[in-house]
């Protein structure tokens, strides 16, 4: 079932479903954030760069602003499609947003893997 609505037949299914993986991918990611700041009580930032220095909390940020940017951009991309209606004017915003959250995510890599 599951499998044919992935196909051809239904062309938005797949960016739809993207939207909401990610959306659970964010969510389980903000629970586990809330968790870890509940036992540790991070209050300077030794104790911050203690919490956030973990390869599996970094890899984890990593793929939480993956799924932030990845979830952004569908939804400004259906904006776009929904309220601009000049074309060309469409596809430079959305170029622009494109960069953009490309930019921010290897901002967001140099950041945790301090490169």
């Amino acid at each position: 079932m599951l499998i044919e609505l992935l196909t051809k037949k239904y062309p938005g299914m797949r960016l739809w479903l993207t939207q909401r993986i990610s959306a659970v991918m964010m969510v389980i990611y903000l629970m586990l954030m809330l968790i870890m700041l509940a036992i540790k009580q991070p209050h300077d930032y030794a104790s911050w760069l203690d919490l956030m220095s973990p390869w599996w909390w970094r890899m984890l940020s990593l793929v939480f602003f993956a799924s932030l940017f990845t979830h952004a951009w569908l939804g400004v991309r259906d904006v776009f499609k929904d309220y601009v209606f000049n074309l060309r004017l469409r596809a430079v915003l959305q170029v622009t947003v494109d960069i953009l959250l490309i930019a921010y995510l290897c901002w967001v890599c140099i950041i945790l893997w301090k490169l």
